[in-house]
């Protein structure tokens, strides 16, 4: 393999093992989430009733109706980590008798599919995948597991400019599968996989993601639950920039050889660590705990890549869908007061040229299926987060690639949200649909952060406070209201650091924004293949928003401290109180301003001698 590439110094990097649940802890949570939740609420209604100032109720409403909103995040958050409900393991199943009822169909042992999604990726990028995938180990040998290379992008040689991905697969020993077209993105590539394929189980993975050996040991045997369809396992992303030394950092970037000046630089820089996650990659949280403590509810949501499914439940949603479409028509023919015949021939023409879809042809196809599967009420299947990592991925190494990836995320769920809502999915179980209206909550978020970012903005340039006072009834009811807040995160999050994610949540409102404007104005969401990489693409158009408003924010906060100095200043506490506030507003800015210029610092060429 000739390719070199950036990743492979992280290659003897391991995971970190899953969080244990403690009962206390929970206990502890539950009653600060409840603290919490009555504390905003006195906050809230003292902001409506005794709070606005009447002078400014063009400025006040907005920023009241803000904190509301944000409030509702709050509120489910605290029902989203009411409490966790890890599914007991068990060993890996052998027989098709252990996950499904034969109704007198002779016992076998199960087959197993792994299919590795592809499109653009490096071939040798992917080679390291299939290799891994070959490396999984299984108890019994009579259990058999075949390794499908799904390539979209049409590499069997026909093009001479592209890279051969059929002669790796040959090379590899694996099967190698490709259709004429890409209609349906992701998820048509999986439908025409299923079509070729006979596997009880299948398992998905994306073009780097590499499985540890023991990944089929360790989810197979949920399926003994007859009602659970998928599994998903946690994505870890082995490459995520590790903090440096600032002493390590300037020794390299100044190529400095004298050992007595390195060792002064390491005395007194030493434990002055940079580059820590800048983008913000590490999805410990939403695996280990969000997504986690949805099992609770069966409403935990499949991600795509790392995930092991029943076939039986892909196919019969995809029949049933493919039958209700064929009642849609007829009934559409009878409303039209068509005859028999016509009906019955509409009927045949669909039947032969319809497609059975087995996952929903979308963005997001992943937890469109999921919402669809759990609202099934015949069947009512079920899913699992499994704790435990069982395969390593490759993250984001630009700000232009994550914003992209992150924008299909928004836009998909969004998408949903406006064609197919599952708070109004017929099937769903209340606190299901509670936990996916949190998930497309979320992406609604931008529409309150900017109201957050522009409000002391614009106390600066008005000099109109949107209370009556920054009074001691104000922070009597705000300071409480968010100190129990950041505890009841902390204890739900079981100690897991949401800084960086906290800046992103602020820092990520205007491609958030903007993708919630392309769904209402009906765009259609695309699916972009996330670069496996080191792109640095163009990152002005991204972090553009961001210092304007950190430049008009810190011309404010210049222009009144002016006014202050002078003694002509209206209100001193307001001017301290939103300075505060513009001083975490730009720090939260300004992470994605400072990932738009990052780059890795290569050491591995660096005499440490």
């Amino acid at each position: 393999m000739a390719n070199q590439f950036y990743f492979e110094k992280f290659e003897d990097r391991k995971p970190y093992p899953a969080i244990s649940d403690n009962k206390y802890r929970t206990i502890l949570f539950q009653f600060f989430g409840i603290v919490t939740i009555v504390l905003g609420i006195a906050y809230l209604n003292w902001r409506w009733r005794y709070s606005l100032n009447p002078d400014a109720l063009w400025f006040a409403i907005p920023l009241v109706v803000a904190e509301t909103l944000s409030f509702v995040s709050t509120i489910l958050v605290v029902v989203n980590f009411w409490s966790y409900k890890d599914p007991p393991k068990t060993p890996p199943v052998r027989y098709l008798s252990e996950i499904e009822d034969l109704q007198g169909r002779p016992d076998r042992p199960v087959k197993i599919d792994v299919f590795i999604a592809t499109y653009n990726e490096d071939v040798e990028l992917v080679r390291l995948s299939i290799i891994d995938a070959k490396k999984m180990i299984y108890p019994y040998p009579d259990v058999e597991i075949k390794i499908h290379v799904l390539d979209d992008g049409r590499r069997d040689g026909r093009d001479p400019a592209k890279e051969n991905m059929k002669v790796v697969a040959e090379q590899e020993g694996v099967e190698y599968k490709i259709r004429e077209h890409n209609k349906g993105y992701k998820a048509g590539n999986l439908k025409n996989a299923l079509d070729h394929t006979t596997g009880d189980l299948f398992a998905i993975l994306d073009a780097d993601t590499r499985p540890f050996p023991n990944f089929l040991v360790n989810t197979t045997g949920y399926f003994r639950r007859e009602r659970v369809a998928w599994v998903q396992t946690p994505q870890w992303f082995y490459d995520t920039s590790e903090p440096e030394k600032l002493s390590v950092h300037f020794i390299a970037r100044f190529n400095i050889r004298n050992k007595t000046l390195r060792k002064g630089l390491d005395a007194v820089f030493g434990k002055i660590k940079i580059n820590e996650d800048i983008f913000g990659n590490d999805p410990r949280l939403f695996y280990d705990v969000i997504l986690r403590k949805r099992n609770y509810y069966n409403a935990a949501f499949c991600c795509g890549a790392g995930s092991i499914h029943r076939r039986e439940a892909i196919m019969n949603l995809a029949v049933k869908d493919f039958a209700h479409e064929i009642k849609r028509v007829e009934d559409e023919l009878i409303t039209k007061h068509a005859d028999n015949r016509t009906i019955e021939a509409q009927k045949k023409k669909l039947v032969l040229e319809q497609e059975i879809i087995p996952f929903k042809f979308h963005a997001s196809e992943d937890i469109y299926t999921s919402i669809v599967l759990h609202a099934d009420k015949e069947n009512r299947w079920e899913s699992v987060q499994h704790p435990d990592i069982e395969c390593k991925m490759l993250s984001t190494q630009d700000l232009d690639s994550w914003i992209k990836q992150h924008q299909r995320y928004a836009a998909g769920s969004l998408d949903i949200a406006f064609r197919d809502n599952p708070v109004f999915k017929k099937g769903l179980s209340t606190w299901q649909k509670i936990s996916y209206f949190t998930t497309i909550w979320s992406y609604f978020a931008p529409l309150w952060i900017l109201v957050f970012l522009l409000s002391p903005v614009v106390f600066f340039f008005t000099l109109s406070l949107p209370v009556t006072a920054y009074s001691f009834d104000f922070f009597k009811y705000f300071l409480p209201f968010q100190i129990m807040n950041t505890l009841t995160i902390m204890l739900g999050c079981w100690g897991i650091s949401t800084k960086r994610g906290d800046q992103y949540y602020i820092s990520s409102f205007w491609f958030m924004l903007m993708a919630l404007l392309s769904v209402i104005r009906g765009k259609e969401v695309k699916f972009n293949v996330t670069p496996k990489g080191k792109a640095f693409g163009k990152n002005m158009q991204h972090i553009m928003p961001h210092l304007i408003i950190i430049a008009i924010t810190l011309i404010g906060i210049i222009y009144n401290a002016i006014l202050v100095v002078r003694g002509i200043h209206p209100t001193a506490s307001g001017f301290a109180a939103n300075t505060f506030w513009c001083i975490f507003n730009i720090i939260s800015l300004s992470i994605m301003v400072r990932a738009a210029y990052w780059k890795p610092l290569e050491l591995t060429n660096i005499n440490q001698q």
